[in-house]
C-alpha cells in the first residue's frame, strides 16, 4: 500500500535524499487512504487515523513535508504509469476498505487520483 504513488514521488525527486523510500510510502499509504475514501471504499475517518498513526512514528505524511520543487498531478500520474503494477497499459492501484484491509484494483478513475494529488499540491 502507499508504493504507486511513493515511486511517482520519488522519480519527480530524483531518487535524492529529498525523499527517503520509507517516507514515500508513509505519504503514498495516506494518499492511497485519502483516494480511497473519496471513493467510498473506506470510511471518511479512515485517512486521518492512518495519517495521525504515521506522525505519532515520525513519518511523512504530506507532500508538504518533501522540500523542493514538485511537478503537477498530471505529470505524477505520467509517472505512476511507469510502476510495475501496470497491466496491458492500465494502472492497478493498491487501495484499501479499511486499515488492515488492502485489495489491488484497475478500477481507480484517473481523474479522482488527479484530485487527490492537486489537493495535496495546494497544501504545500
Amino acid at each position: 500500500l502507499g508504493h504507486t504513488f511513493c515511486h511517482a514521488l520519488e522519480a519527480a525527486t530524483g531518487y535524492s535524499d529529498r525523499l527517503l523510500h520509507g517516507e514515500g510510502v508513509a505519504i503514498g499509504c495516506a494518499l492511497a487512504f485519502e483516494t480511497s475514501a473519496r471513493l467510498g471504499f473506506c470510511s471518511q475517518e479512515d485517512p486521518s487515523r492512518v495519517r495521525a498513526h504515521l506522525t505519532a512514528m515520525g513519518m511523512k505524511t504530506d507532500l508538504s513535508d518533501i522540500p523542493g520543487d514538485l511537478p503537477d498531478a498530471d505529470r505524477l500520474i505520467a509517472l505512476m504509469g511507469q510502476d510495475k503494477k501496470v497491466v496491458d497499459g492500465q494502472l492497478r492501484f493498491i487501495m484499501a476498505r479499511g486499515i488492515g484491509e488492502a485489495f489491488v484494483t484497475p478500477d481507480v478513475p484517473l481523474d479522482v487520483v488527479r484530485l487527490v494529488l492537486s489537493d495535496a499540491l495546494s497544501g504545500r
